[in-house]
């Protein structure tokens, strides 16, 4: 249970504006703030290998191979200060342990945005959500800039990807579709108040209508999109307030978390069968976020409040917890902010946001949840993209 006090305005003051925290109208009240403020593996064998998105939203499959050099490391979005305009996107080589930490603006000569929301990849592009300055950077893999896609006035939050369409959540409560080979917006469907997170499962498109900027009447449900209608066919009832949504690599079930109104009603871990697009299981557990690997989903908490956190391995076939406490050797994790898995040896990396308004670290776990290695980064690391040499299975 959330306590009911409110920790200092300087202490939250950016992750008010996270794409995890940005839904505390509450909070976002006593700070004086304005509301407005993957089916199958899939393979191409040409010259060499070459894999496809490595975060936990599995994009579609675009058959464009994607240059060696920034193959082998791991792309870092710091989401930076709400309304500082800060956000940086850092890229971390594994062989020779340096680190870019602003790839963009050495690659641009100018900065990201205000709040990086969300990073992915779809073929040889990074499609970057930038959603206090209502964009959608579109970078090639060394992270110089394509093409900026201007969403003005509508709060884009996160972004998916569909035979060769990019659909991007806003917080107008539409969900807008981008062609990806022309990089031009085709359309949008309202979806619902304040959609947030999105996937792609079953020849189906996924969406959170949080409702978090409408508090005390939040969303509570998860709209079903036909891609090729571009139509809502379904709305299914969640619990209040959903937020960060993936399909398993199976293809069978849709989980999400419901972050409640922060108060008496808590945060939930949802399951919703693909096939019949109904609730399955809510799992009594306050999961803030999380990552599917295989058949385990590597959870988190953490409390605003009482400053502290844990971090779980769930396993999705017994819906038992099979690692009540994933860190093994006492690393200390300030603020857990994001996490991500490789899929190969499932090594665990996972941001720390520490105080919201300094630099951040990342922590490299082995599996057995050992550290292997840490290094700084920016502000608010919200996001973490591996290089194509781990990738996931795709849809």
């Amino acid at each position: 249970m959330v306590e009911e006090r409110f920790p200092s305005p300087g202490s939250l003051f950016s992750f008010l504006a996270s794409e995890k925290y940005v839904l505390l109208p509450p909070l976002i009240s006593s700070l004086n703030m304005t509301r407005n403020s993957f089916f199958q593996f899939f393979a191409i064998i040409l010259v060499g290998f070459f894999g496809l998105s490595s975060s936990c939203n599995r994009p579609g499959p675009e058959p464009t191979p994607i240059p060696d050099s920034f193959a082998d490391g791991i792309y870092v979005l710091n989401e930076g200060v709400f309304q500082m305009n800060n956000s940086t996107l850092s890229y971390y080589n594994f062989q020779t342990g340096e680190i870019s930490s602003d790839l963009f603006l050495q690659q641009n000569g100018r900065g990201l945005g205000d709040t990086g929301n969300d990073l992915q990849r779809y073929g040889e592009k990074l499609y970057c959500v930038v959603n206090n300055s209502n964009t959608i950077e579109v970078m090639n893999s060394d992270g110089t800039s394509i093409k900026t896609l201007f969403l003005t006035g509508k709060q884009p939050r996160y972004i998916a990807f569909y035979k060769s369409k990019a659909y991007v959540t806003c917080f107008d409560g539409d969900v807008v579709r981008i062609d990806t080979a022309t990089l031009e917006v085709e359309g949008s469907v309202h979806s619902g108040p304040n959609p947030e997170g999105i996937c792609a499962c079953r020849d189906k498109l996924y969406v959170s209508n949080s409702g978090g900027l409408n508090n005390p009447n939040y969303g509570h449900t998860v709209s079903v999109i036909d891609p090729t209608s571009f139509s809502v066919i379904k709305e299914i009832e969640v619990g209040i307030n959903p937020g960060i949504i993936q399909c398993d690599e199976q293809n069978r079930y849709i989980y999400l978390v419901t972050r409640g109104n922060y108060g008496d009603i808590p945060y939930n871990f949802v399951k919703i069968d693909a096939q019949t697009d109904e609730v399955v299981k809510t799992y009594d557990m306050a999961v803030l976020n999380f990552c599917i690997h295989s058949h385990y989903a590597y959870i988190y908490h953490y409390d605003f409040f009482g400053h502290s956190s844990w971090i779980k391995v769930l396993d999705l076939n017994s819906d038992e917890i099979v690692t009540d406490n994933f860190i093994s050797d006492g690393t200390t994790i300030e603020t857990p902010y994001s996490i991500c898995v490789n899929p190969i040896n499932g090594d665990v990396f996972i941001s720390d946001a520490k105080n919201f308004t300094v630099s951040g670290k990342i922590f490299w776990f082995d599996s057995d949840g050992k550290l292997k290695k840490s290094f700084d980064t920016g502000i608010n690391p919200g996001h973490l993209l591996l290089g194509t040499k781990y990738t996931p299975l795709a849809i």
